[in-house]
């Protein structure tokens, strides 16, 4: 009959045990949602910087970023000197031709008439051969100057430097401005005529650069995709250094929400906003995308709703008061009188 008794009473407290986990189970949720939330009296948050605005959907183009750099084009002017140059070495070889095709002309008629010696005709055939091999020298060079032109930079870079007719509207408008070379990443090797470009990255401060033609492909500065040269007035004073560039996607719009930079809030290097979900409790919510619109603004993807209310200023004094809240309160050690 004892023994009976004490198996009765083990089994009563394995069953409460067992209740007691089922419970602990059961709130863990609870105590989970509870951890992320922060509950502050309406007379405080009244007397508090918190301000809040109900969140709208918002659409941002799609974009990519890569980088530049920009080209140095002392050696494209160094090129037209030395082509203009060859073009005035030719049309002197070209006057000198014509003018010994004239004299040969000349010679002909009077030898006809006996009044001048086959053997000076001759000499002036001999000379009329030798400023042609010169005028074909000098326009071999001058090609070949263009052609290597191109080969380096392309045929519409070439071309506004070396064969742009007055008053130069192109060549004076580059030098005015930065020529960068891009590599598009393979996927998008079809060229913007747009991008948009920043020296130090800020995507709010970035000016537009416009699309000049493709490039030769550089051995130094190989790169995966196909180069292209495009034209901005963000210049930079040092040559080859690497700079921003958002190159735009015509894979549409990116759905999210525009939210103040005043909103988020660090922890553990993590970035977290504020909900309002009732008149006086907040809930943390982290932030995994997001995006720099502007120094004062944020583009953001995460998993929030249109409407819901967002903390716009005053996040940092919630988390603090949601962390102060999880600090136990110290005993009372006063005794009773």
């Amino acid at each position: 009959m004892l023994k009976s008794h004490y198996l009765k009473t083990i089994f009563l407290l394995l069953s409460s045990l067992g209740s007691l986990h089922s419970d602990a189970n059961d709130n863990a949720p609870a105590r989970l949602l509870e951890a992320f939330t922060v509950s502050i009296d309406s007379t405080i948050i009244s007397a508090t910087d918190i301000q809040t605005q109900k969140l709208h959907s918002s659409q941002l183009d799609s974009e990519v970023k890569t980088f530049a750099t920009r080209i140095n084009l002392a050696s494209l002017i160094d090129t037209r000197k030395d082509y203009l140059t060859a073009l005035a070495k030719q049309t002197t070889t070209h006057i000198t031709l014509k003018q010994s095709q004239q004299n040969v002309r000349h010679l002909q008629n009077l030898q006809r008439e006996n009044a001048v010696s086959t053997r000076k005709l001759l000499a002036q055939k001999n000379q009329l051969e030798l400023d042609k091999a010169n005028f074909d020298i000098a326009r071999q060079q001058s090609d070949n100057i263009r052609l290597q032109a191109q080969s380096k930079w392309g045929k519409v870079l070439s071309h506004w430097f070396l064969t742009e007719p007055p008053p130069y509207t192109n060549m004076l408008s580059t030098l005015n401005k930065a020529v960068y070379l891009i590599y598009l990443p393979v996927p998008l090797i079809s060229p913007m005529t747009k991008v948009s470009i920043h020296p130090y990255g800020l995507r709010e401060q970035a000016q537009p650069a416009s699309l000049i033609s493709s490039a030769p492909i550089y051995s130094i500065q190989q790169q995966t995709g196909a180069p292209f040269f495009y034209l901005s007035d963000q210049a930079i004073d040092t040559y080859h250094q690497r700079v921003a560039v958002w190159l735009p996607l015509k894979t549409g719009k990116t759905s999210g929400f525009i939210i103040p930079a005043s909103a988020i809030v660090w922890h553990l290097g993590q970035a977290y906003i504020y909900l309002q979900v009732d008149d006086e409790v907040f809930k943390r919510v982290k932030i995994s995308r997001k995006k720099l619109l502007s120094s004062d603004s944020y583009f953001i993807q995460d998993s929030l709703q249109e409407g819901d209310i967002l903390v716009s200023m005053g996040a940092q004094m919630l988390l603090s008061e949601e962390f102060r809240g999880q600090i136990p309160a110290d005993d009372d050690d006063d005794d009773d009188d």
